[in-house]
């Protein structure tokens, strides 16, 4: 074969709608000729350039040793090659599947590699955000099978018989499920409180819309945070309903969150849970169990926070803050 370039039309005509750039690489390591040149083989300034000029350096020497195997064993070899940010259009990764085959002159000597090359980068970007999310998807799981183990240890730390382990312990795991998909329906960015309240509260309170009021700012918190967010709400309306103002016809709730910035310190977002109730009183000792734990002690550490919770006859208020690395 020789290193010139052969007829044009013919093949213009086989290469025509296609994505694969054919070149020709000459002895000497310098690329001669392009035809149907794409991706980075568009710019008109390659022939003459060798492949220290257009390849990574870990690239470079890939296809060397793809050349060395064709040109060893006299059949076509494929190898991947990332090309240098500098050669790209975009001055971004570029990644090309190239497949190189031995070129021979008219006295049977060798004269270079004829090779096609096509443009992956997309499809290597898709393998790369699937990678990360398989392994998003494997770190969030462990830590959510993590929560869950200790969630069943500690409820059944706090439960006086087994029908009261499977009632405490199957809310508490809804409620991770209800967080967890508000999350993963927003593309793993987190919950916004609002939502969270939706889902936690006015969804399982009778009447809830007329019954809980919800004020202040409506943050978007971090995947992490708005789980354990959703389990004190979880938490806190389910002593409402079993214990506190929602056992009261006229009871009432109101949730509020407020973003708040002090001058020298970092923003904070103050949750508050205040319930009241108009016939009997908070019962303290009733707050004195597990539950007491995932607000005082559980949600707070997971929110880079604090908390406090109180009961004094007919009201039970609850604040927790949460630190500015865990919402925007």
């Amino acid at each position: 074969m020789n290193v010139h370039k052969p007829d044009h039309n013919s093949l213009a005509i086989a290469l025509e709608g296609s994505p694969v750039t054919i070149f020709f690489q000459a002895a000497d390591g310098c690329f001669a000729w392009f035809e149907n040149q794409q991706s980075i083989w568009a710019r008109e300034d390659l022939v003459g350039s060798a492949d220290a000029d257009v390849f990574e350096p870990a690239s470079a020497s890939a296809f060397a040793k793809a050349k060395d195997e064709a040109r060893q064993s006299g059949q076509p070899v494929v190898v991947e090659l990332q090309t240098l940010a500098s050669v790209a259009a975009d001055g971004k990764d570029c990644f090309l599947k190239v497949t190189v085959r031995p070129a021979y002159d008219e006295a049977g000597r060798a004269s270079g590699f004829l090779c096609s090359s096509v443009d992956i980068t997309e499809e290597k970007i898709r393998e790369q955000t699937l990678k990360n999310l398989l392994m998003e998807v494997a770190h969030r799981s462990k830590n959510m099978l993590a929560m869950v183990l200790s969630l069943a240890s500690q409820t059944a730390r706090s439960s006086r018989s087994v029908d009261g382990f499977v009632r405490a312990f199957t809310g508490r795991v809804q409620s991770l499920a209800k967080s967890q998909n508000a999350v993963t329906d927003s593309d793993w960015r987190g919950a916004r409180f609002r939502e969270l309240v939706k889902l936690q509260v006015t969804d399982v309170v009778p009447l809830g819309a007329s019954r809980v009021e919800i004020t202040g700012d409506n943050p978007t918190f971090s995947p992490s945070a708005a789980v354990h967010i959703g389990l004190a709400l979880h938490e806190l309306v389910t002593d409402a309903l079993v214990n506190g103002a929602l056992l009261d016809a006229e009871g009432t709730i109101r949730i509020d969150c407020t973003v708040v910035t002090n001058q020298g310190s970092t923003a904070v977002a103050e949750i508050r849970w205040t319930e009241e109730r108009r016939n009997g009183s908070a019962d303290a000792e009733a707050q004195k169990g597990f539950n007491r734990t995932v607000l005082e002690r559980v949600v707070p550490s997971a929110v880079n926070g604090d908390a406090a919770l109180e009961v004094d006859g007919d009201a039970v208020t609850y604040r927790l803050s949460v630190n500015f690395t865990e919402f925007r």
